[in-house]
């Protein structure tokens, strides 16, 4: 959570200081600019929750409200409930996950060799036929 926390706060305030300019600089940061930009109109405060859970847009938006002049306080407040509620769902998940994994491969130990040995050669198999394809055409 620290570590989220500080790299969302040192975009927030590169926002602050160059925000708009960044921003509109590229066509891939223009485009999240405007997403942003629009959910940010959309919803307000709640944003900094959505953007936490949409893939990609993370850097976006923190420069965004920079930029708008969003109050810094109100950011960090919120922004450090919705890195809990994150972290909560995903530790909670990793947790889940991990105590269904342990349980499977418990039950499959005997089998970890002859897994890893298929898929060592599935791989090879994958990463060789271009090879040959582009030999037998040549």
């Amino acid at each position: 959570m620290s570590g989220a926390f500080l790299h969302e706060i040192i975009y927030f305030f590169l926002g602050r200081w160059k925000g708009r300019e960044l921003l509109l600089k590229n066509s891939y940061t223009r485009k999240k600019y405007r997403k942003a930009k629009k959910l940010f109109d959309k919803y307000g405060t709640l944003s900094i929750f959505i953007i936490r859970f949409w893939y990609g847009m993370r850097i976006v938006p923190m420069v965004l409200m920079g930029a708008t002049r969003f109050s810094v306080w109100k950011f960090m407040v919120f922004n450090l409930m919705s890195l809990f509620i994150w972290a909560v769902i995903y530790l909670s998940l990793g947790y889940i996950f991990g105590q269904a994994a342990e349980k499977v491969f418990r039950e499959a130990k005997e089998y970890y060799f002859i897994a890893a040995g298929v898929l060592l050669l599935v791989v090879s198999i994958f990463l060789m036929v271009p090879k040959i394809k582009e030999k037998l055409s040549n």
